[in-house]
């Protein structure tokens, strides 16, 4: 609507910094959304509002043209445009459109131990939120930028690879830690009791994760670009195409550097101006293990045999290392 793209304009121009009071996650539709500015400034960053398009105060009046420079006789032709606007935007627009656009309660239960479900019922919700996940995983990759274009024997690896450490990072990012919340991808919201039974001890470790996550404070544009580069990794086995999948994670890498040097800590003066891309980038590995883990739970339960894991499990569990 025409307030918030007034209040995101406002916002850019004068590199306004806000803070949520309570968990970040506040809901923000046309009767509340000036209840958290900081909440409202994510939204608008997350339906693929993109900050470089705002002019600034320079630029007022003049239709958006750049400022006039002296032409100097050697320069013939305008400089290329910048690749990362536009695939900023793209990543920002494919992590909308799979982002829950409203939470759903009608299983929630802060009950403990939870009521009357039985062990096969908890372990077949795992699966299913797994399940779930897998296919918003497969939506969300077919949007980004070059995706569809690789072969797709290397588009389904790079999917089957990436899909628990997608899983998780999504899970960790939407969860509401102080309130016991985990809010899964297709929104449903459930108590972290509800989810014992089915993750077992790989819980503990997405919550801690989870924690480190919200403590980094990732806005919309850091979290799109650190989930794309999850999934494009060059060094997964058999693909055919590994060079394509470099080319295109180098790009997300750009952008990513880009987007955080254009923040308050990139002053050449500031000693910290690294630590931002370095924190965030170190977050691969830890959900490397958090695969590991989540592979180790699906082979647990499949030995347990208390319920069988869908078919298209099986190829996850030929990743085990052991």
């Amino acid at each position: 609507c025409e307030g918030c793209k007034g209040f995101f304009k406002r916002t850019v121009q004068k590199n306004a910094k806000y803070v949520c009071l309570a968990s970040k996650n506040c809901p923000v539709d046309k009767r509340r959304r000036n209840r958290c500015q900081y909440c409202r400034f994510q939204k608008c960053l997350s339906v693929g509002m993109v900050k470089e398009v705002v002019r600034t105060d320079s630029l007022k009046g003049r239709r958006g043209r750049l400022p006039s420079k002296p032409k100097s006789p050697l320069q013939t032709e305008a400089s290329p445009p910048s690749p990362p606007l536009s695939l900023l935007s793209a990543l920002l627009r494919a992590y909308s459109h799979c982002t829950p656009r409203e939470l759903d309660y009608s299983q929630f239960s802060a009950a403990d131990p939870p009521s009357s479900s039985s062990d096969a019922e908890h372990i077949q919700l795992f699966y299913r939120l797994l399940t779930i996940s897998m296919e918003a995983t497969r939506c969300w990759a077919d949007r980004l930028p070059g995706f569809s274009e690789l072969q797709h024997d290397d588009q389904n690896l790079l999917i089957d690879s990436a899909f628990l450490e997608l899983f998780v990072l999504r899970l960790a990012h939407r969860s509401i830690l102080l309130e016991d919340k985990l809010v899964f991808c297709n929104g449903l919201v459930l108590h972290r009791f509800q989810c014992l039974r089915g993750f077992g001890e790989w819980l503990d470790s997405i919550r801690d994760f989870s924690a480190h996550l919200q403590s980094l404070n990732l806005d919309a544009t850091a979290f799109a670009c650190l989930s794309a580069l999850v999934l494009l990794t060059d060094q997964v086995p058999g693909l055919k195409d590994s060079k394509r999948v470099e080319e295109m994670q180098n790009k997300v890498i750009c952008c990513l550097r880009d987007h955080l040097g254009s923040g308050p800590s990139s002053s050449s003066s500031s000693p910290k101006a690294a630590l931002p891309m370095s924190h965030v980038l170190g977050l691969r590995a830890e959900l490397r293990s958090q695969r590991t883990q989540g592979l180790q739970r699906i082979f647990y339960l499949k030995l347990e045999d208390l319920v069988p894991p869908p078919p298209s499990f099986d190829r996850f569990l030929d990743t085990v290392p052991y």
